[in-house]
């Protein structure tokens, strides 16, 4: 089932890079309008279907969709504001989209309820169709088109979305398959890094390139995007490691609605704060509280044990979630301030780069963080079963404790002595997991902690440059000595 998210980051990021030109020639809405009816003809006809290939062309079919709608998403919010209130509706947009992953666990239980996974599909399908009916109702102001599609494109396409996929594939997998006993995984890296190396030499010499190599490479462009892929990292933690605990702790998404309840107030706390900050335009003060929070909110996390339960999370994955609405809205101000001074002409890029950005470092994060959970459950259970010696007294009187709980249904003790090696091995395995998670969190801080310190050497620098500047510019022209 893995393969669903699989296909749809690979066909969300390939789509959102190539808005750009799509945008140019034929329209943001013209797109939506051709690609929703698709997604929702393999919606409906994976309702009858019920096979796992429907389940991935449908979930293919919605990474499309879901790129045109994200762009279309920020510029009804812009248009929506007056064009000097235009930064808040980016912000406001932005926290749109955000709020869909929390509330999707709360109302998911009673869709399931209701109607099994078809719930699901009947919802994202109803979804579709309001969104289909939105952008033909209320139009967005039209745009001037031009042609922006040139030879080679086809070609170049078909590398990048070759080289994004097989990533995809690796990342989403290894960590199922593991890195080093499935040699068809390094196969797909090395035939992603092929696509890609052969996509950027051909795009390189285009007049008219798919995407705009050269300005993706800026200074400003490479430190957004390093910014990016760090937070996405650490902020892996909240699915990864906090909700990913719990569910191996044995509880469910219904049992844990008051979090996720938490996490979307955190969300709007963090957006609330960021509008604050905008008329001053300090942007970059809202990373450094966001690292902060983060930081705080692992080591809170570092300390669980088996008896942690969901209400022990309150606190911290709300700092998580604040912290995850500010950075993402802060880095979005900061570079869309970017956009403004090359002129606007880079703005759907920067969006499409945003968003597909923001998924593949989300894979990254995700596919380390589990790789690091499991190294760590494997050494923590080599090193607690080497502890548990058959003469040791303790060891013998817990084994009898656990048997004991079969003595009514079981008269056989060897029988019972099976169950209770079978029961420790368990409670073992669950002892050694949230060590392992513990460890996660502890990652998560350090990484974050190191982030800070860059970010602030990083701009320490900046200030020490232009004082040392600002004696050269501010000193005045001394006139010339006359007799």
């Amino acid at each position: 089932m893995s393969w669903l998210t699989t296909v749809y980051f690979a066909t969300n990021i390939t789509a959102s890079i190539v808005l750009t030109k799509i945008r140019y020639q034929y329209g943001l809405r013209r797109f939506a309008d051709f690609v929703i009816p698709i997604y929702l003809l393999l919606a409906l006809a994976h309702l009858f279907a019920q096979h796992l290939g429907s389940a991935i062309l449908v979930r293919a079919a919605m990474g499309v969709a879901a790129a045109p709608l994200s762009s279309l998403a920020f510029l009804y919010m812009v248009q929506a504001f007056p064009a000097e209130k235009a930064t808040y509706g980016i912000v406001l947009g932005f926290a749109g989209l955000q709020l869909g992953a929390p509330l999707s666990r709360i109302i998911s239980e009673d869709l399931l309820q209701i109607g099994q996974w078809h719930g699901l599909h009947m919802i994202d399908a109803g979804l579709a169709i309001l969104c289909f009916a939105a952008i033909n109702v209320v139009r967005l102001r039209p745009m001037p088109t031009q042609q922006m599609f040139a030879k080679g494109d086809g070609i170049v396409f078909m590398l990048y979305a070759a080289a994004n996929a097989l990533l995809c594939v690796v990342l989403a997998q290894g960590r199922l398959a593991w890195w080093t006993d499935a040699p068809w995984l390094g196969i797909c890296l090395a035939a992603s890094v092929a696509c890609f190396g052969v996509y950027a030499i051909i795009e390189l010499q285009r007049e008219k390139p798919l995407i705009d190599l050269r300005w993706l490479v800026t200074p400003f462009m490479l430190r957004f995007l390093g910014a990016v892929v760090l937070f996405r990292i650490v902020l892996s933690e909240q699915t990864v490691g906090a909700v990913g605990m719990m569910n191996t702790l044995g509880f469910t998404n219904d049992q844990m609605h008051p979090l996720f309840m938490w996490i979307t107030a955190g969300t709007i706390a963090g957006f609330g704060l960021t509008l604050l900050v905008v008329p001053s335009k300090r942007f970059g003060i809202l990373g450094d509280i966001a690292l902060v929070l983060i930081i705080i909110g692992a080591l809170m996390d570092s300390d669980s044990t088996t008896l942690t339960r969901p209400h022990d999370f309150y606190v911290s994955q709300t700092l998580l979630a604040a912290a995850s609405a500010m950075f993402l809205s802060s880095a979005l101000l900061q570079g869309f301030m970017h956009v403004i001074a090359g002129g606007m002409k880079n703005l759907i890029s920067f969006l499409a780069v945003f968003s597909g950005g923001q998924a593949l470092a989300g894979l990254i994060g995700q596919a380390w963080l589990s790789t690091l959970l499991v190294d760590h459950q494997r050494l923590y259970y080599a090193q607690l079963v080497e502890r548990m010696q058959g003469s040791d007294p303790l060891v013998a009187q817990r084994l009898a404790q656990l048997g004991g709980a079969y003595a009514s249904n079981l008269n056989d003790a060897s029988a019972r002595g099976a169950q209770a090696v079978v029961l420790l091995s368990q409670q073992i395995t669950q002892q050694a997991t949230v060590l392992a998670y513990n460890d996660l969190f502890h990652a998560v801080a350090l990484i974050s902690t190191l982030g800070f310190f860059v970010f602030a050497g990083v701009k320490t620098h900046r200030w020490h440059r232009a004082r040392r500047a600002a004696p050269a510019i501010a000193a005045p022209t001394l006139p010339a000595a006359t007799n």
